[in-house]
């Protein structure tokens, strides 16, 4: 699994660059629900508004680790490990972003919910791993 954080970290940069190229104007893909369509998103998570948020995101990052760090990396689980690892990364992949330009390039809408880009994507979907696998510790030893 980790042999593929080169390609997804490429996909995010190249998509990106795409975007920041060429999306010059907004591109349906599921009529207006779904669309393409370039914002320099100086907000966080589903383009909230917080003051000082380059300090904001540094901090959280290094809460991030911290837990990581303290609570879960002596456990030597294997999957709580990946998972942890690759938050940080997409967090930090992200962060760099933010604190270098003071935004995030995100050109995927869904109406009525968000925009985003991959770095998000991969971030949710390993948020996600991690939330179960806490569910499915509580009922299991084994994980």
């Amino acid at each position: 699994m980790l042999y593929l954080i080169p390609i997804f970290i490429f996909l995010d940069f190249i998509s990106k660059y795409i975007a920041n190229t060429y999306l010059n104007w907004q591109i349906n893909l599921l009529s207006d629900f779904i669309y393409l369509k370039l914002v320099k998103n100086p907000w966080i998570a589903f383009s909230i508004n917080f003051p000082f948020l380059k300090i904001i995101t540094i901090l959280i990052i290094i809460w991030i680790i911290f837990y990581f760090l303290k609570y879960e990396k002596k456990k030597n689980n294997l999957l709580t490990n990946l998972s942890f690892s690759l938050i940080i990364w997409w967090a930090l992949w992200n962060a760099r972003e933010r604190l270098i330009y003071s935004w995030v390039t995100d050109f995927i809408w869904i109406k009525f919910f968000s925009i985003f880009n991959f770095a998000d994507i991969f971030l949710s979907i390993w948020v996600i791993i991690y939330l179960s696998l806490i569910v499915l510790k509580k009922d299991n030893d084994w994980i």
